[in-house]
């Protein structure tokens, strides 16, 4: 019902999973990265309706099993589904695929959005990274990409830079598993969803380096998210080094949370998975005309100030700094497109240096 639904291919990978040819309509809102905070708020908070009533439209989690929330503190229920990227896991193990370590290191830098910019030295950042891991393979999000500072901060420390493309790219999940399944590690200067994303399938993943400035955050978000999930910030802070004993042990234990934080346990099978997004036999008009007419329109009450959000989910969607004029200045990002096409099949992983732009 909202174009967030289809960010990241993940709705891609689910109708794939499902033995759909491609994604249809979700009856409902489907989370679409890891949050620190509650999803509800971080990703729901523009249509306050929806899950008041789940047998009409539900909102559909990742786990209930996280730190950093407890469904028992929501005013609306929500139902957990588990990860797309695990689905993805389900259907490349099928096939007989595992991962390998041939990429080498690889370096997520935390990103910003086209709301809220990361800010700080980032070439230090970069020169840090390759004395420590040398001349890395590193994912950018594709915004950073139109930033010269940015990646000149990073190609001239030595580093491949790659992108997982446009967040409404079905094979953005596809990329991100290729670098995660053919990494030798997984960093990032803050916790992020890749982090996650890579521990859970096992592949070494940690936290370290400058954390940089994120909006209007302050430096006590950072020491909540070391507080929180020290398991992935085992790793020196300072120069990324693992522990001398103990290493295999601190990854079990980071896979093992990554898991219960991306809700392993609530993987569902393709038919049920098809039931809990709406997907019956038969497509349902109702999420299609919620995705072209009723969901642009909640979405424009919020930026107009007819709506309003709450305080916490102010601060988890645009970590304090939200503005109308921030919106204002991307007012095409939030209409809806057409849904995006299915995955070729069978499903492979696709490396994001041989991808071909999609527009």
């Amino acid at each position: 019902m909202d174009i967030q639904n289809h960010y990241y291919g993940h709705s891609a990978v689910l109708a794939a999973y499902a033995g759909l040819s491609r994604p249809r309509h979700i009856a409902g809102l489907l989370q679409h990265g890891w949050t620190a905070t509650s999803p509800v708020a971080a990703h729901f908070a523009d249509f306050p309706h929806v899950g008041a009533d789940p047998r009409q439209r539900r909102l559909l989690v990742w786990s209930h099993g996280c730190r950093g929330w407890s469904p028992a503190d929501e005013t609306r229920t929500t139902t957990p589904v588990g990860a797309p990227v695990l689905y993805l896991e389900r259907l490349l193990q099928a096939r007989g695929w595992s991962r390998s370590d041939r990429l080498g290191p690889v370096f997520v830098p935390f990103h910003g959005t086209r709301l809220v910019r990361v800010t700080g030295a980032h070439a230090d950042l970069a020169r840090q990274v390759a004395k420590v891991d040398g001349p890395s393979t590193v994912c950018m999000h594709h915004e950073d990409l139109t930033d010269p500072e940015i990646t000149s901060a990073w190609a001239d420390a030595g580093h491949r830079l790659v992108t997982a493309g446009r967040r409404d790219d079905p094979r953005f999940l596809l990329r991100i598993m290729h670098l995660i399944g053919n990494a030798s590690r997984v960093s990032s200067n803050r916790l992020s969803t890749a982090v996650l994303y890579a521990a859970a399938i096992g592949t070494p993943a940690a936290v370290w380096g400058d954390p940089l400035t994120f909006g209007a955050q302050s430096a006590s978000a950072v020491d909540e998210l070391h507080a929180t999930w020290p398991e992935f910030h085992t790793a020196d802070p300072a120069n990324g080094q693992r522990p001398d004993t103990g290493a295999a042990e601190a990854d079990a234990a980071a896979t093992a949370l990554a898991r219960r934080e991306l809700g392993a346990d609530a993987l569902l099978e393709p038919d049920t998975l098809r039931a809990a997004l709406g997907w019956g036999r038969t497509p349902n008009i109702g999420p299609g005309i919620q995705y072209y007419a009723a969901s642009p329109l909640a979405k424009a009450a919020m930026v107009l100030g007819l709506t309003k959000r709450s305080e916490q989910s102010t601060q988890a969607m645009s970590a304090g700094s939200f503005s109308p004029m921030l919106w204002l200045r991307n007012p095409l990002a939030a209409l809806p497109r057409p849904l995006p096409k299915g995955l070729p099949t069978p499903v492979t992983t696709e490396d994001p240096a041989e991808a071909v732009p999609r527009s």
